[in-house]
């Protein structure tokens, strides 16, 4: 698996052209490899250095680069699906400089900050991109795979829709949808309070939950959360997470909620 890493980051202002190679996967194939490959029955995950960003249109427990180990955390409780993974061991810290923002996810997960991850059309137009992202469940259903990705999306980019249920049915679609363009099916929550930042921020955020067309990994549900967090000066972060449900080796509904919760600022 070859990840791409910004050592010297460029414009902010490039092209999609400037993907040197893109990857199509299939369903929950989040591979960070800059490949070009065809999938079956797939959906596309692009990833490039954090630098290339397009325009917007109207396991290990030492720490990776941009990321620090974190504090052991409690017992995550039970899942209720006993084919879900517990996380143990220490967690590790995630961050995005651009958004001055971090989060924690368990040991086992691949920190990736310098990385940029997201899903592009089967006319390959890039429709959803994050960056500060890490990476849950490595190699879950195949080589480069994962069941979980979660990062910042840039406000007011692609991939923000103005409103969190507009974006969250955004990257519901853009992760369900077939290769060939079918749009999967599935429902949207109410917006809802999340205690972030230790309970010194109460954010908000909205959970989309499609049924993927014709996944090629065994993935009955995907559920996009989207939080935005209120930052100083009137600013916002928005933080996705993209996770496959009711599958074995998913983590726990608990590990995703303690992950969300610690979204906070670099200080």
């Amino acid at each position: 698996m070859a990840e791409s890493k910004a050592s010297t980051p460029g414009p902010t202002g490039g092209s999609g052209s400037r993907l040197a190679v893109i990857i199509v996967v299939a369903l929950l194939v989040l591979l960070v490899v800059l490949v070009a490959a065809a999938g079956v029955l797939a959906w596309r995950l692009v990833a490039q250095p954090a630098g290339d960003v397009p325009p917007p249109t109207a396991p290990s427990t030492s720490a990776a680069p941009g990321t620090s180990a974190a504090a052991t955390p409690s017992p995550a409780g039970p899942s209720g699906t006993p084919s879900m993974a517990q996380p143990t061991g220490p967690w590790q810290s995630v961050t995005s400089a651009k958004d001055a923002m971090a989060y924690d996810v368990p040991g086992s997960w691949r920190p990736g900050p310098e990385t940029l991850a997201g899903f592009e059309s089967s006319e390959g137009e890039v429709q959803a991109i994050m960056h500060g992202v890490a990476f849950g469940g490595d190699d879950w259903c195949g080589p480069g795979s994962s069941h979980t990705l979660v990062g910042f999306v840039t406000p007011g980019s692609r991939s923000d829709k103005g409103t969190i249920e507009a974006t969250a049915t955004h990257w519901a679609v853009s992760a369900g949808q077939s290769e060939d363009g079918k749009t999967p099916t599935g429902s949207l929550g109410d917006p809802r309070p999340v205690e972030v930042d230790g309970g010194r921020t109460t954010a908000t955020a909205v959970t989309a939950t499609t049924t993927p067309v014709d996944p090629e990994c065994a993935v009955p549900t995907l559920e996009v959360t989207v939080v935005s967090v209120p930052r100083a000066a009137g600013k916002t972060a928005l933080f996705v997470m993209v996770a496959g449900r009711d599958v074995d080796g998913a983590d726990s509904d608990a590990t995703l909620v303690r992950v969300i919760a610690s979204i906070r600022p670099t200080r």
